[in-house]
């Protein structure tokens, strides 16, 4: 499967179900895994150094997707991770609207809430993130993600 398949049959399919109900804990470390693993696909079609690529494409917007992913698969992250993870300690979000917005956690002017880490000014949005990542992906490896459309994310 190359990085174009992997990316348009599997990866926005996910990330689009996340989009739609950005709070699902399921959903947010779906994405992440997939999101993630599509530098697997890119070494496979021969690219190189592609984890130091995408931290200076997105920020910590990488290093949230692979603590989420890593976490995930294994309880928690290890000592490579820069953002650490452990499964279950990520948050719903309520979105800031009359009877269900949380101050000091909804985000005002958000209408559907989502699924974060961290805490204080820590707090981190997977969805967010996800999207960072997957924009990075997209103008750092063109030659084989050059045909997606992100329009939908």
């Amino acid at each position: 499967m190359t990085p174009q398949e992997f990316m348009d049959q599997v990866v926005l399919p996910t990330v689009a179900e996340l989009k739609g109900d950005p709070r699902s804990r399921r959903r947010a470390y779906l994405a992440c895994i997939v999101t993630f693993h599509l530098k697997d696909h890119l070494k496979i079609a021969g690219e190189t150094g592609i984890e130091a690529t995408m931290r200076t494409a997105s920020g910590d917007a990488f290093d949230i997707v692979r603590g989420v992913c890593n976490g995930t698969k294994h309880v928690q992250t290890d000592q490579s991770h820069p953002i650490s993870f452990v499964v279950g300690t990520d948050w719903d979000r309520p979105p800031a609207i009359l009877g269900e917005m949380i101050i000091g956690v909804s985000r005002l002017g958000d209408p559907h809430g989502g699924r974060e880490i961290g805490s204080g000014p820590q707090r981190r949005d997977i969805y967010s993130a996800v999207k960072a990542v997957l924009n990075a992906f997209c103008s750092s490896y063109p030659a084989h993600l050059g045909a997606t459309d992100l329009q939908n994310i």
